[in-house]
């Protein structure tokens, strides 16, 4: 009898054992632990226009406010505001058909420039654009690029013939031509105490200058800092330029593959995003936060604005 509870107490002692080294033991993950879920995908459409609406919704320049809000020039339609999946009225069209590069100004105006015109319109909310400034205060050329610069509260233009302006809200208007001659300004951006200037020049080159800004209305003597032809591509053309925080300079381009690269402050680059951007850029700007917008452009044709991560914030 006591062999017969001896057995037994060793076979309970043995299977507590087990259960206790089966329970120490690390459970096996489910597919869920296991497989991490993906990264979201870095860029997607803000905002999908109508291609088959009447008029059609064709997008051109954009801006960002302070708020976030991102505003549009349709063609024939005016500004528009993009508010979560609908678009509202910011102003009714003008004498234009579309705004090529627009900004948002410290006094709740859009800023814009039509390209092929000596003049830079403000347009204030639910009001037709007005001439802001124009030849009659100092706009010598075709002005293809505006930025407003809030540390200045003061503007920055870009001329056909390569001329640079600052222009205050007081509608004061200096002119820097040490690029007069040498080509078309297409783009320009400021940060870091630089102006960062897109240039096609007369050879059809696509160059970046750099110009140090000594005060918001002197310039020191500028520099070629990128020659974007002959580094990177010599079919393609700079359609818009950003600045970020660390002093990278983002260069857009009409490409269909390949719409945007980076170039560092050493002027190494790289292409940013390759595949994920879907056809050329028209219009970039960058908002409040990490997050950038552009108006894209599938084999020749405006469609739609994107949103992208850029993973970090802008220079401004």
């Amino acid at each position: 009898m006591k062999k017969i509870i001896y057995n037994i107490l060793s076979v309970l002692i043995l299977l507590t054992t087990l259960t206790f080294i089966s329970c120490s033991e690390d459970p096996t993950g489910s597919l869920y632990d296991v497989i991490e879920p993906p990264a979201p995908i870095p860029v997607a459409r803000h905002y999908d226009f109508n291609d088959k609406a009447v008029p059609k919704e064709v997008p051109y320049g954009i801006t960002v406010d302070a708020q976030g809000v991102v505003y549009v020039s349709l063609e024939g339609l005016g500004i528009k505001k993009i508010t979560g999946d609908s678009l509202t009225v910011f102003a009714p069209k003008g004498p234009e058909s579309f705004f090529r590069a627009m900004t948002y100004g410290s006094d709740s105006a859009v800023y814009a420039v039509r390209g092929g015109i000596r003049g830079i319109y403000r347009v204030a909310q639910n009001t037709a654009p007005v001439a802001f400034v124009s030849s009659s205060q100092g706009i010598a050329d075709n002005i293809n690029d505006v930025e407003f610069v809030s540390s200045q509260n003061q503007l920055w233009a870009g001329g056909s013939t390569g001329i640079v302006y600052r222009i205050t809200l007081a509608k004061n208007v200096k002119k820097f031509e040490s690029l007069v001659g040498l080509g078309t300004i297409n783009a320009l951006k400021v940060g870091n105490n630089n102006i960062f200037v897109a240039l096609r020049d007369t050879n059809n080159n696509q160059m970046i200058w750099k110009f140090p800004v000594i005060s918001p209305d002197s310039l020191g003597t500028g520099e070629i800092f990128f020659n974007f032809t002959e580094k990177v591509d010599s079919v393609a053309n700079i359609t818009d330029i950003a600045i970020d925080q660390d002093g990278d300079l983002y260069v857009c381009t009409n490409k269909q593959s390949v719409a945007m690269y980076v170039v560092h402050p050493d002027k190494s680059y790289a292409e940013f995003y390759d595949g994920l951007i879907s056809g050329a850029i028209y219009s970039f700007v960058w908002g409040t936060n990490n997050y950038a917008y552009f108006a894209n452009m599938l084999l020749n044709i405006n469609t739609d604005v994107w949103k992208v991560d850029m993973k970090k914030l802008s220079v401004q």
